[in-house]
């Protein structure tokens, strides 16, 4: 097996077929499920051995052996008395994915076999689905996104709406692969039950097609503020963020809106060039390994934004999202409002796999210009503005402008 990730000459940690970091999203993708089906309790270390000699190797302090004793017990077991029939290459995969779930860290996910692909599709901004990605729960999944102009936005759904069946059958019962195949194939319409957030249940009719997510979308709000918003940070977004700053800071430009308000995060590259364009020259971010070493400095040059301008987050600002909000208070380069950010402060490289799977890990945390990780923590805006109870899990454009307090704020702010 080849790695698939890498140090570069700039000591940043890369994927070597997508030559980025992901500074992966707050929330799960597309149902990443994970089964326990074997858990190990220690350090997984995988060599050449074990296409050799058919071998897995333990490192690590504090091994009880007894465990390995078992676990070899239990295979055989398995092996000698198993009434049905079984393959082992399934027993590895859970093997696999239980070893994973056992790290209990909800960034670090292992992707099954056929799967990597699309889940690398859709962090960098294009996918086949119906537009959502929502967060597993107990009685099904919970809509965390819509995309703008999707299948699901034209079928009526929602942020925070609860998905309980598809095509009459329990979500619990669904596969990632049948997941897959029933949302993510174009043309295949599927009949979604949903419990709406008045505790109303419909159905919703939705077909799958080719998605292409928007990043950065541009308005003028009034005579000379300018807004910016960026949905999430994919493969072109800090080109687009700096078209679209130029498009914005004309000479007419009294100050700019930055919008990060249910940005879950994305590439650290892109969250950099970001960074970059608005702020002076100095510290972006650093991160640091499990052994307290320096791996990465990211820094902005001297070229700035110079108009007046304003941040908004809320509690879905995540990681990415909090990797530039972390620098904007440090360097003080204008008023953040909203409500407190969502807290990931950690970074993730994905190691891919020939048989289409891989693992996204976490190897480092991250800390803002002052020596701030934001980790479990969220960063707190100057300027502390709920909206109302009936916008606050809602979609930013099912927002009416005049309900929107935080852009209100935002305005109120650029206009002194």
């Amino acid at each position: 097996m080849d790695n698939n990730y890498y140090f570069d000459s700039e000591n940043e940690i890369k994927h070597v077929k997508k030559n980025q970091i992901v500074i992966d999203k707050g929330f799960s993708i597309m149902g990443l499920v994970l089964i326990i089906i074997v858990t190990m309790l220690t350090t997984f270390v995988f060599t050449d051995k074990i296409l050799n000699k058919n071998k897995v190797e333990f490192d690590g302090q504090g091994v009880d052996y007894y465990k390995l004793e078992k676990l070899q017990i239990v295979l055989d077991l398995i092996n000698e008395y198993y009434y049905f029939d079984y393959e082992m290459n399934d027993l590895i995969e859970g093997a696999i994915l239980g070893l994973v779930y056992s790290l209990e860290d909800p960034y670090t996910n292992y992707i099954q076999p056929g799967e990597l692909e699309s889940y690398m599709n859709y962090i960098t901004g294009s996918y086949s689905g119906v537009g959502i990605s929502y967060q597993k729960e107990e009685e099904g999944f919970r809509i965390k996104r819509v995309e703008n102009n999707s299948p699901a936005q034209q079928a009526g759904l929602e942020v925070e709406d609860l998905v309980t069946k598809i095509n009459n059958i329990s979500v619990l019962e669904y596969t990632e692969e049948m997941l897959t195949n029933t949302l993510g194939t174009p043309n295949v319409t599927s009949e979604l039950t949903v419990v709406k957030k008045d505790g109303s249940v419909v159905s919703v009719s939705v077909t799958a097609t080719e998605i292409n997510m928007e990043s950065v979308v541009v308005k003028e709000l009034e005579a000379g503020i300018k807004y910016i918003r960026l949905t999430q940070f994919d493969n072109d977004t800090g080109k687009e963020f700096t078209d679209a700053v130029a498009l914005a800071c004309t000479e007419n430009c009294k100050g700019l809106v930055i919008d990060l308000r249910n940005n879950g995060g994305g590439y650290e590259n892109q969250a950099t060039i970001v960074a970059d364009t608005i702020l002076p020259e100095g510290t972006i971010a650093y991160s640091e390994d499990k052994y307290g070493n320096e791996i990465s400095r990211t820094v902005s040059d001297a070229n700035e934004i110079k108009v007046p301008v304003v941040l908004l987050v809320n509690q879905n600002s995540a990681s990415a999202s909090e990797y530039v909000t972390g620098a904007f208070r440090d360097f003080n380069k204008g008023k953040i409002i909203g409500t407190k950010t969502y807290g990931k402060g950690v970074g993730q490289i994905t190691y891919s796999f020939d048989d289409n799977s891989g693992i996204t890990l976490t190897v480092a945390r991250y800390f803002t210009p002052s020596g701030d990780c934001i980790h479990g923590v969220g960063i707190t805006p100057d300027i502390v503005v709920e909206l109302s109870e009936e916008y606050k899990n809602a979609a930013l454009d099912d927002i009416p402008f005049e309900k929107d307090l935080q852009l209100q704020k935002a305005i109120e702010e650029l206009k002194k």
